[in-house]
């Protein structure tokens, strides 16, 4: 007995662990599937990365990427201008072409809420999906098209260029009341994200075109008995900047599949989605966060006319606002003070200047100073938009006070820019530093300080009704149409604004 014993003691497993007792066969059995736990681990991990990103993070960049889609397809042309103005029949008065074929590109969000009222239903997703696909698809034929002309009436005429800037501009209108709303299927902290990318869509086309460059002045030929100017090529051309910009939208797509599709984020969606839904639709009307955060500037637009700027205000430590815009401002949500007459014609006229007038007798008044000054201007005006939004973090004043001083401000800096584009050819301190200099630092600043009123006036009207923030919208519209109609009767039907020869040509 005890001799088999000893046989069973020796067969038997150790519970210890050791693998002295354990016979070949088993041990390698063990083996397998201990290898093939691992495999399963592996690739678990690789189907739900947790080890690598949070869900939340994800999220983040691909909202971000998607609120880049927004105005980069716009704005991305606005910067592209002081390029384009020497090459294409327009010369000078191309921006006041453009910003005409945006306004009548307002016409897409019209249409948009006209079918969302009626009992037509509208899949967001896929309308949202489209419109990328076709914004893409468009700076890509934009990247190879945009020198294209035809002949007009006798004239030629940057026609791509037009009818694609149309198809951009519709979909970076529609994007106030078709993406955001979207947003309601997310937490309302990425509303945070999809205004920084919202904000980046000015900002990454200005860098890019700061390192693309533009030559100081053409250069002029004088071997025969007529004087040209040449122009001599920066360090890469339009088409290699269209194509970044349709890069970017390509990825600001692949970003919305993501969103739309990922079960990876699925977590991060909201929880009750019809009170986020109400919350973000509120948002998105009314610009109203939850939890004391506020969205303003819901329809703000910078100097070329087309950027929306929004941004989140936490109003938690400046509870006296609402009192302060009440008492200065009325109590009355609905009835139409006088005060509110003179915000609202207030913001129709800077919006005149900023989103119709200015931005088509820009070329007017800087290139007369050089091709640098006009790129520097497009490009770092683009810059301090977002800046001033930044501001309204910090400070956000609603006094009258405030308002007036800052609309004088803008005032003397418009009146300014538009006598250097009426006495063009030949400004003020053409030849010196300083003249340019100056040009450059007006144009930032009256472009800076006109978001920062648009802010201060839209926040004021937020505390009120629905009804009057349709009167902003209103206000601004009718404004920045006013605007692009008087730039371009400007430039096409009167003498008034004249090109610089470079070369007395």
């Amino acid at each position: 007995m005890s001799h088999v014993e000893e046989e069973q003691t020796v067969a038997s497993p150790n519970p210890e662990g050791t693998n002295s007792s354990i016979y070949p066969c088993e041990e390698e059995k063990l083996m397998q599937q201990h290898i093939g736990g691992m495999v399963e681990q592996i690739i678990d991990s690789h189907a739900n990365p947790t080890w690598y990103l949070k869900p939340s993070t994800v999220v983040h960049i691909l909202v971000m990427m998607f609120g880049i889609s927004a105005w980069i397809g716009v704005n991305g042309i606005f910067i592209q201008l002081p390029l384009l103005v020497n090459s294409l029949p327009e010369s000078w008065g191309l921006a006041a072409y453009l910003v005409v074929t945006i306004q009548v590109a307002n016409i897409t969000p019209i249409i948009y809420s006209l079918l969302r009222k009626s009992s037509f239903e509208i899949n967001r997703s896929h309308c949202i999906l489209g419109m990328l696909g076709m914004a893409t698809f468009v700076m890509g034929l934009l990247a190879f098209l945009y020198d294209k002309t035809s002949s007009i009436a006798g004239k030629e005429h940057s026609t791509a260029l037009f009818v694609l800037t149309f198809f951009t501009a519709a979909v970076s209108c529609t994007s106030s009341i078709l993406f955001m709303p979207y947003l309601s299927n997310f937490k309302e902290i990425y509303l945070v994200s999809y205004f920084v990318g919202e904000g980046l869509s000015g900002v990454m086309p200005s860098i890019v075109a700061l390192i693309q460059g533009i030559d100081e002045s053409p250069k002029c030929n004088d071997t025969s008995n007529v004087t040209d100017s040449l122009n001599t090529s920066a360090r890469f051309s339009p088409q290699y900047y269209f194509l970044f910009i349709f890069m970017c939208l390509l990825l600001s797509s692949i970003a919305f599949f993501l969103l739309e599709n990922l079960s990876y984020i699925k977590q991060e969606k909201s929880l009750s989605h019809s009170s986020d839904n109400n919350s973000v639709n509120n948002e998105s009307k009314n610009c109203n966060c939850q939890r004391q955060v506020s969205v303003l500037s819901e329809g703000s637009i910078s100097e070329n006319g087309v950027m929306e700027s929004h941004v989140c205000i936490d109003t938690y430590k400046k509870t006296e606002v609402g009192d302060i815009s009440n008492v200065h401002y009325g109590q009355s949500n609905n009835q139409l003070t006088l005060r509110n007459v003179y915000l609202y014609s207030l913001l129709s006229i800077i919006c005149l200047l900023a989103n119709g007038l200015l931005p088509g007798l820009q070329p007017y008044a800087c290139l007369s100073y050089g091709n640098m000054t006009y790129h520097l201007s497009a490009t770092l005006s683009q810059i301090a938009n977002p800046t001033a939004c930044l501001l309204a973090l910090w400070y956000l004043p609603h006094s009258r006070r405030v308002i007036n001083c800052l609309s004088i401000v803008i005032l003397i800096a418009s009146s300014y820019v538009i006598y250097l584009a009426l006495v063009s050819p030949d400004p003020p301190l053409q030849d010196s530093q300083f003249g340019k200099i100056l040009v450059i630092l007006s144009w930032i600043l009256l472009i800076g300080f006109i978001s920062y009123v648009k802010l201060i006036i839209t926040s004021v009207f937020r505390r009120k009704s629905e009804k009057t923030l349709f009167h902003v919208g209103v206000a601004m519209q009718v404004g920045s149409a006013c605007g692009a109609v008087l730039s371009f009767v400007l430039i096409t039907f009167t003498n008034l604004l004249q090109e610089h020869k470079p070369c007395g040509g």
